[in-house]
């Protein structure tokens, strides 16, 4: 057997798993950013967010109490 393949050879095993953990970790977070980019996910989740803050001001415009009717206005009669 080699030198390297045993446990102190190359940096134990601890250290060759570590590696291909973050090795791992980057290929998946670059494949999720082409993903979302590709089906326009990150603009969807935008759009979304964006709706619910009008929805929110929707919400507050009708949910507020309405001003107290005006009087009505005065109207004179024709004068004869």
């Amino acid at each position: 057997m080699h030198e390297w393949y045993g446990y102190g050879g190359y940096g134990g095993g601890i250290g060759a798993f570590l590696i291909t953990l973050l090795i791992l970790l980057v290929i998946f977070l670059v494949c999720r950013e082409i993903v979302c980019w590709y089906w326009k996910i990150n603009k969807a989740v935008e759009l979304l967010e964006r709706q619910n803050v009008l929805l929110e001001r929707i919400e507050a415009r009708l949910s507020a109490p309405a001003a107290p009717p005006a009087a009505p206005p005065l109207v004179t009669p024709p004068a004869r």
